[in-house]
């Protein structure tokens, strides 16, 4: 696998300025400034989604930006520096389609390496919709589907999620 994205993006120092430069730090290339020691360890940022089930069918938007323009996506996003991974779903969901939720259970977390942006680990949750209207906010479509007719394409990994979720539901 090549580096991802995010390395490409820093040449300087964030706390003196100075070029950045590759070594290898713990069998890996890492960008190190040698004057004050800085390393950047391009850690993947967290990110939570939900499976929503409503009436045995499953919530998924449709992307309307890049990256995975026009693919097919759980709810959810970046958690932020201040929230928890619970809080941070139940705001995201709140954001990107007006409903209120509530978290029942983790069903997976796992490494996303695929977005350009630069890898992160996601945590999907499943919840059940308590209230509020379905209301897209930063997304171009939002559908129920039957677990047996997702539609195509599916960003990330949460096709394999939702059929992970469905025989765990069995």
């Amino acid at each position: 696998m090549t580096a991802p994205f995010a390395t490409c993006q820093y040449r300087y120092c964030p706390s003196c300025q100075n070029k950045l430069e590759k070594k290898l730090l713990d069998e890996r290339q890492r960008l190190v400034c040698s004057p004050c020691g800085f390393i950047f360890w391009n850690n993947p940022k967290p990110s939570v989604s939900a499976i929503l089930a409503n009436e045995n069918k499953i919530l998924l938007l449709k992307r309307s930006h890049a990256p995975f323009k026009n693919y097919w996506v759980l709810p959810g996003g970046y958690i932020e520096y201040d929230e928890d991974p619970k809080s941070s779903i139940i705001r995201e969901v709140k954001e990107e389609t007006g409903f209120d939720i509530i978290i029942n259970t983790i069903i997976a977390a796992y490494l996303i390496d695929t977005d350009p942006k630069g890898n992160s680990i996601d945590i999907v949750y499943a919840g059940n919709i308590t209230g509020g209207n379905l209301s897209l906010r930063e997304h171009g479509d939002g559908k129920f589907f039957a677990v047996d007719c997702l539609p195509d394409p599916i960003a990330y990994k949460h096709k394999e999620v939702i059929i992970y979720w469905n025989t765990k539901n069995d």
